[in-house]
């Protein structure tokens, strides 16, 4: 009689053919379970025996020499219609089920079989676990109890086997990406790291690239008393990367810093570096991620470009201020009223003359700032005056283009001054800029606010202007050099493209961050946080 299917045929077949078992080779646990079931049977026949769609298939067989027999005269396929329970027939010539089967009435003439399905956590019925005698026979409870025990054992044996594919899969795929992981990181013009956050930016990985860079190999900056990369900074460069480094991370941002290493020659070498914190869940740091190039021939090409810029900026600037000086006194009448034509011509000429000698002067001020010519003299003193003069000085810029500049000073105690360390002269010249660029920026009769804000141990100096805010593809190039929002308006306006680039380097030279907000169509506001020295033990270090 042939069996009725499975209620789950579909997935129980789905779930059969996921093992990856189906006409795979003898394996001796398979087989070693298969002979302790004949043994403890005392029978000459077992099997492990999986129902396939159209067959059953022998993973093992012990005492017959088939592989697999038609699913159509399989007793396991009544057997795994109970997975719960043991099919057992004592005789099967008596059995109506199976007494004109081929395989009792011919080889290998079954006449008593008991079969333990196997049956996965979610229920599916493989197969069983059977042994078969040529004679009739009881089967003893204990015989029963044992045939049950061994089928689990054939069920998580089916189980390891998958899941030692599955960790043989995944060892195969981690290795691929090993490889390709290896091969990117060797064709990569860096070193790649993985550090602690500690004193010495304790190794826990170093790509070998770090030799080229170095003279040393990347073993030399793991484990114990390994190498530091603070131990080759150049000594000047240690106080600068630990500072950056620090801030990123406390406001967990990424880092791209600039500093020198001393190569495996004992030469100095500049290096650039992007990394950035890795932080759990709670926001606790665990490690730093980064990587390091040279850029000594880039900075070698900077060199020759800044040493040219320059030489024929030095060159320009006499004789521009000559010119611009001539023309000041033709304007201003000094040899007489030119005709009208002529005077709106000289008028255009002192404009762009001056125009021409703020570029230069502002080209020999990043040349200095670059070359670390410019000295910042850092004295402790009270901020508000040199914001006051910043807006007397600025005034009759504002007033010719019909702005007015207000002042604010939002301070926790009133009577105690906001004290400062850094260099009046420089801020003087952010602070121009900030007011300049928000001027020409504000429509007629606009208003720019000058904000002193106290902060928690800092104090924030605001530029606030209402004009056209600054647009979100300009807002990544704001502080580079020669950078303007709008090329065409900054021509009519004015404008080097050089202020803000120089006031970064000012604002951070004097220990403070400089920074922008702005809502496109609703003005902007520029500043700059500098540390508050109230008290003796805040003094910031002369540099």
């Amino acid at each position: 009689m042939k069996a009725a299917l499975p209620g789950n045929e579909l997935t129980r077949l789905a779930h059969l053919h996921a093992l990856n078992i189906l006409d795979t080779g003898r394996e001796q646990s398979f087989d070693d379970l298969a002979q302790l079931a004949a043994m403890i049977c005392e029978v000459p026949i077992a099997l492990v025996s999986l129902i396939d769609h159209e067959r059953q298939w022998f993973k093992s067989c012990i005492g017959l020499d088939v592989t697999e027999t038609p699913r159509d005269l399989a007793f396991c396929a009544h057997a795994i219609l109970q997975p719960g329970d043991l099919l057992v027939v004592e005789d099967a010539i008596r059995d109506p089920r199976f007494s004109d089967n081929p395989l009792v009435l011919g080889e290998p003439h079954i006449r008593f079989y008991a079969g333990a399905p196997l049956v996965s956590e979610e229920g599916y019925a493989f197969g069983t676990l059977c042994v078969i005698d040529t004679t009739p026979r009881r089967f003893g409870s204990s015989q029963a109890m044992a045939l049950k025990l061994l089928a689990g054992q054939v069920i998580q044996l089916l189980e390891l086997r998958e899941a030692n594919q599955a960790l043989q899969a995944s060892q195969l795929q981690l290795q691929e990406r090993s490889e390709q992981l290896n091969t990117i990181l060797s064709n990569f013009p860096g070193a790649v790291y993985r550090c602690l956050n500690d004193a010495r930016w304790t190794m826990l990985y170093l790509s070998d690239k770090v030799e080229q860079l170095t003279g040393y190999p990347s073993t030399r900056f793991m484990g114990d008393g390994a190498l530091s990369i603070s131990d080759i900074t150049h000594p000047e460069d240690v106080p600068m990367v630990y500072q950056q480094v620090q801030e990123a991370l406390r406001q967990q941002q990424a880092f791209q810093i600039i500093y020198r290493l001393r190569d495996g020659n004992g030469d100095w070498c500049w290096i650039e570096e992007l990394g950035c914190g890795v932080f759990d869940a709670s926001g606790a740091l665990k490690y730093i991620d980064g990587f390091i190039w040279d850029i000594s021939e880039r900075k070698r090409a900077e060199q020759i470009k800044n040493d040219f810029v320059s030489a024929v900026s030095h060159e320009l600037r006499t004789p521009l201020t000559a010119i611009s000086g001539s023309l000041g006194l033709i304007v201003g009448g000094m040899l007489g009223a030119p005709p009208e034509k002529m005077q709106n011509m000289l008028v255009i000429a002192h404009k762009n003359a001056l125009r021409l000698t703020q570029l230069i002067n502002d080209l020999l001020d990043m040349e200095k700032l670059i070359a670390g010519k410019m000295g910042f003299d850092l004295e402790r003193q009270p901020l508000v005056p040199i914001i006051e003069q910043s807006l007397e000085t600025n005034k009759a810029y504002a007033d010719s283009f019909n702005v007015s500049l207000h002042l604010s000073v939002c301070a926790n105690e009133q009577d105690v001054p906001l004290m400062v360390s850094l260099d009046a002269h420089r801020l003087q010249q952010v602070m121009a800029n900030f007011i300049s660029n928000a001027v020409k920026y504000s429509p007629p009769q606009g208003r720019v606010e000058i904000q002193l804000i106290q902060l928690q141990g800092e104090v924030k100096i605001a530029v606030v202007d209402h004009g056209p805010g600054i647009s979100e593809e300009f807002r990544e190039r704001l502080f580079q050099k020669f950078t303007q929002a709008d090329s065409s308006a900054s021509r009519q306006r004015g404008g080097t493209g050089l202020g803000l680039a120089i006031s970064k380097t000012f604002v951070e030279r004097m220990h403070g961050r400089i920074g922008f907000d702005s809502i496109p169509g609703q003005g902007a506001t520029f500043y700059a946080i500098f540390p508050l020295t109230n008290r003796a033990t805040d003094l910031v270090p002369h540099h």
